[in-house]
C-alpha cells in the first residue's frame, strides 16, 4: 500500500514542479508559447507515470499470485487422501487468498448430488466438523449449475441471481470453480462474501489454478489407490487360494499313519504349488517395478519365458517385431496384462496343442499395439466350455485394459491368439 501511494503522488509532484518552473513567483516575465503549452507536457508525463504504475502494479499482483499458487502446491504435496486435499484447499483459500469462507463439494455420481466435504470459516467451528451439512442436486443453485456446466462463475450480486441457495447465512457475492478429474467434474470449490462485487477476475484466475493443482493431486491419489487395490486383488486371487491349498495339503501330509506314497504325493503337490506362487510373485514384482516401463523390457521377459518353456518342450519359436516398439511406454496394468496374456497363450500351446512351432508377432502403429501368437498345433473348439481358467483369464485381462482379444482355432491346423490395445 505504501509503494502504491508513492507511485500515485508522483504525477502530482511532477506537475507541480513543472508549473513552478514555468511561472516564477515575481511574475515579471511574460509567458512564452512553450510555457503556454505546459499542460500538454504535463499530460504526457502523467501518462508515462501511469503506464509505469500499471506495469509495477501488474508485476506485484502476478508475484503475489505466484506466491499463493506456490504455497498451495507445497501444502497439497503432503496430503495423502481426497479428504485431506479438500480440507487443506478450504483452509488455504481463507488464509492465503483472504476469503472469509470456503466450502469444497464432491460430486456423488450415484445420487447426482453435491456433498459438502470440507469447509473453513463460519461453517467450520472445530477441526474437521461442518455445521449444517447440505446436499445440492447437480444443476440446482450456483454450485450445482457449475457442477453441471463445468464453467467457473463469479456472482457479483447474489440477490439478483434466482439460483442462489442460502446456506448458513445470506451473503451478497459468490465465486465457484469446478475441479475436473478424467474429463468429468469431480468437485466444486465455492466461496461467498457479505460484500457485493468482492470477487475479482484476479480471484477467479487464482482459484482456477488452485483447482488445477487439486485435480492433479487427486488424480494421482486415485490412480495410486486403484493400483493398490488391483495389486491386493491379484495377490488375493492368484496367491491366496494356492497358499490355502498348501496349508491343507501340509495338514493332511502330517497325519499319523499315512502311507509313504501318499505323503510323497502331497509333498509333490506342495512343491508344485509353492513353485507356482514363486512364479506369480515374480511376475507381480516385475510388473510393479518402474524400471520395466518400456516395451523393450516386456519383450525381453517374453523371450526369456519363451526360451525357458518352449525350448524344454522341443518347440521352435520366432519373434517378429514391427514398428517403433522400442519407443513404446506402458503403464503398470498394460505391462502386466499384456505379458500375462502372452504367458497364458504360450503355456497353453505347450500343454495342449502338440505344436512344433510358435510365432510371436509384435506390431506398433501410431497409438496401437498388437500382439499375435500363432501355433501349428492340433487346435480346439474355441466355442466349447473348458474346465480351466486360461481363456477366461485372458478375456478378463483384455477387458480390464479395454483391449480387443481374438482367439481363432481350427482343429488340426492350429490356434491364433491376437490382442490389440490402445497405448496411452
Amino acid at each position: 500500500m505504501k509503494n502504491r501511494n508513492i507511485i500515485l503522488t508522483l504525477p502530482c509532484m511532477c506537475l507541480a514542479l513543472y508549473a513552478k518552473a514555468q511561472f516564477p513567483d515575481n511574475g515579471a516575465h511574460p509567458v512564452d508559447e512553450k510555457a503556454g503549452n505546459w499542460w500538454w507536457y504535463g499530460w504526457i508525463l502523467l501518462i508515462a507515470v501511469a503506464v509505469v504504475y500499471w506495469i509495477i502494479h501488474s508485476l506485484q499482483k502476478r508475484l503475489k499470485e505466484e506466491k499463493i499458487i506456490s504455497a498451495f502446491a507445497t501444502s497439497l504435496y503432503g496430503q495423502k487422501t481426497v479428504e485431506d486435499i479438500f480440507w487443506d484447499t478450504a483452509k488455504n483459500c481463507v488464509e492465503k487468498i483472504g476469503f472469509i469462507d470456503c466450502v469444497v463439494y464432491q460430486v456423488d455420481t450415484a445420487r447426482n448430488l453435491l456433498l459438502q466435504k470440507a469447509a473453513f470459516g463460519p461453517k467450520n467451528p472445530w477441526r474437521r466438523e461442518i455445521i449444517n451439512r447440505i446436499e445440492i442436486p447437480v444443476g440446482k443453485g450456483i454450485v450445482g449449475s457449475v457442477a453441471q456446466t463445468g464453467k467457473a462463475e463469479i456472482i457479483y450480486n447474489t440477490a439478483a441471481d434466482p439460483r442462489y441457495i442460502v446456506d448458513d447465512e445470506r451473503r451478497l457475492s459468490e465465486i465457484t470453480v469446478p475441479v475436473w478429474i478424467d474429463g468429468k467434474v469431480f468437485g466444486v470449490i465455492d466461496s461467498e462474501h457479505p460484500r457485493r462485487r468482492f470477487y475479482k477476475k484476479y480471484h477467479l484466475r487464482v482459484l482456477k489454478k488452485i483447482s488445477a493443482i487439486c485435480s492433479e493431486r487427486i488424480a494421482k491419489y486415485l490412480a495410486e489407490d486403484k493400483l493398490r487395490s488391483k495389486i491386493a486383488r491379484d495377490l488375493h486371487d492368484e496367491i491366496g487360494s494356492t497358499l490355502t491349498s498348501i496349508n491343507i495339503l501340509s495338514k493332511v501330509a502330517m497325519q499319523d499313519g499315512l502311507e509313504k506314497d501318499k505323503i510323497k504325493t502331497y509333498l509333490q503337490k506342495i512343491k508344485d504349488n509353492s513353485g507356482s506362487i514363486m512364479e506369480r510373485m515374480s511376475d507381480i514384482v516385475w510388473a510393479i517395478n518402474p524400471v520395466n516401463d518400456s516395451f523393450d523390457k516386456v519383450m525381453l521377459r517374453m523371450k526369456e519365458f519363451a526360451a525357458e518353456i518352449l525350448e524344454s518342450a522341443g518347440i521352435n519359436y520366432y519373434f517378429n517385431e514391427e514398428g517403433s516398439l522400442n519407443k513404446t511406454q506402458l503403464n503398470l496394468e498394460q505391462r502386466k496384462d499384456i505379458y500375462l496374456i502372452f504367458k497364458e497363450a504360450v503355456s497353453n500351446a505347450v500343454k495342449y496343442s502338440r505344436a512344433t512351432e510358435v510365432n510371436v508377432i509384435l506390431q506398433k502403429e501410431n497409438d496401437r499395439l498388437k500382439m499375435t501368437i500363432i501355433d501349428n498345433g492340433n487346435g480346439f473348439d474355441a466355442e466349447a466350455e473348458y474346465p480351466g481358467n486360461g481363456i477366461k483369464n485372458m478375456q478378463n485381462r483384455a477387458a480390464g485394459m479395454h483391449a480387443i482379444l481374438r482367439i481363432d482355432s481350427i482343429k488340426g491346423t492350429g490356434t491364433t491368439v491376437a490382442i490389440e490395445v490402445v497405448i496411452t
